[in-house]
């Protein structure tokens, strides 16, 4: 069976031994602290799918999910949103997000989330 690889991409879950280690029993993961360098990831390496934390809410943050879904189409997205924005959410749904997750997460969540999308890959 294929290994999917998903991305874990923010400051707060790409340092979460506890998600990282989780993630890693059902899927290949990469991690990275910096949401601006996800587009040199993608170009280098074949991603399922991007758990991103976004937590200022600001425009450019939200603007990396259209600008990844434009460009990866097939790559699918789950927000962690640090700041509890609704609209940073809405928009994150419009513009290709699969799911969000508001800071504190629920680890085992995350977990099955991930798990069920890649099923669906």
């Amino acid at each position: 069976m294929e290994r999917h690889c998903v991305l874990v991409s923010g400051p707060t879950v790409a340092s979460d031994d506890k998600l990282i280690c989780e993630l890693q029993k059902n899927v290949f993961t990469l991690t990275n602290t910096d949401n601006n360098r996800i587009e040199s990831i993608l170009m280098e390496r074949k991603v399922d799918l991007i758990l991103i934390e976004i937590s200022h809410g600001s425009d450019s943050e939200v603007e990396i999910i259209k600008k990844i879904k434009s460009l990866y189409p097939g790559v699918q997205i789950i927000l962690i949103n640090g700041n509890g924005d609704r609209e940073l959410i809405a928009r994150a749904y419009a513009y290709g997000a699969k799911d969000a997750f508001r800071m504190t997460y629920k680890t085992p969540l995350i977990v099955e989330m991930v798990k069920a999308i890649v099923r669906k890959l």
